[in-house]
């Protein structure tokens, strides 16, 4: 059964009872059927390079530097041929899936609900930075007159991506609730393309407000905050519900073709996470705490929202 064989001895050694459980669980539902008698098993070629994307939307600076590093030292884990493609936006990442140019990708919430029904992408495992959830928020300068979403009417605001759940489409979600149009309620709209980059346009007050992520419903630890800034000198305008952490995906013809090589990288990152001579460098080219098994049911409520968005903006089921 391919299940057992994903699961490499290292790792079973590592995970005990309920753990071990789990992730033989959560295999199990990635599984492919059974190959057909005499069908042979799939393979690739070491000229073919794996190709892992990660999106644009955090620390851009230095990213493809960190995301290469990171790649790696994968590779020397897993024996795979293994290279990083950084996307130029959160939809430019999704496109390369569909394309077939990128095979696993690191995506946001949202753009997972969108590969999945773009092109099939499968979630392995998510990110964990203070627990499994995230939280979108918006944040203004401490001295800001602004004291409710409703204020923001007129006012200057930086947006990450059109793709980004905690940069875009929840406080979108809580603009439509407030009566507020983002096609002409606001002075000016800007997409940074970062969490970093918005929050610098905040510092030089280019802008009058930002919607990043935090990492407690409290705003307390925000990209602001991870950016250099103190939380003393801006206010929470607005929190949003939990959002599932980012999730790793794999295309889902990928896994189809290749089930074994996905676990392989599946279990690699996990073992490099749990690994104590590799855990701080992979948690810091990551920028999380940790990764945690993952399941496609726990983005029902990012779907909910993209549904809600969509239906309000007349384009159908």
């Amino acid at each position: 059964m391919i299940v057992s064989h994903g699961l490499s001895r290292n790792l079973q050694r590592k995970l005990t009872g309920g753990a071990l459980m789990c992730a033989l669980l959560c295999m199990a539902l990635i599984v492919k059927p059974a190959r057909g008698a005499g069908e042979p098993a799939p393979t690739l070629t070491d000229s073919v390079a794996i190709t892992i994307g990660f999106t644009p939307g955090e620390e851009s600076s230095g990213l493809k530097e960190r995301t290469d590093a990171f790649v790696r030292l994968l590779a020397e884990r897993t024996g795979l041929h293994l290279k990083s493609y950084v996307g130029t936006s959160y939809s430019d990442l999704i496109d390369k899936m569909a394309e077939r140019k990128v095979d696993f990708a690191f995506l946001s919430a949202s753009s997972f609900v969108e590969a999945e029904a773009r092109c099939g992408a499968k979630v392995l495992l998510k990110k964990v930075w203070e627990g499994p959830f995230y939280y979108s928020v918006l944040l203004v300068p401490a001295k800001s007159t602004i004291r409710s979403i409703k204020e923001l009417k007129k006012k200057r605001i930086a947006f990450v991506d059109e793709k980004s759940a905690s940069g875009y489409l929840y406080p979108l979600v809580a603009f439509r609730h407030a009566g507020l149009s983002e096609k002409t309620d606001f002075a000016s709209i800007t997409f940074s393309g970062g969490h970093d980059r918005s929050v610098q346009l905040l510092k030089k007050g280019a802008v009058d407000a930002i919607a990043v992520f935090s990492n407690d419903k409290a705003g307390v630890q925000t990209a602001w905050t991870q950016h250099g800034g103190q939380a003393r000198d801006v206010r929470v305008l607005w929190s949003s519900a939990p959002i599932p952490n980012d999730p790793f995906v794999v295309r889902r013809d990928f896994y189809e073709k290749s089930p074994k090589i996905a676990h392989e990288v599946m279990f690699g990152l996990i073992e490099m996470n749990e690994d104590p001579a590799e855990m701080a460098t992979v948690r810091k080219l990551l920028g999380i705490q940790s990764l945690m098994l993952a399941t496609s049911q726990q983005y029902e409520p990012v779907r909910e929202m993209v549904r809600l968005l969509r239906d309000a903006k007349g384009e159908g089921k």
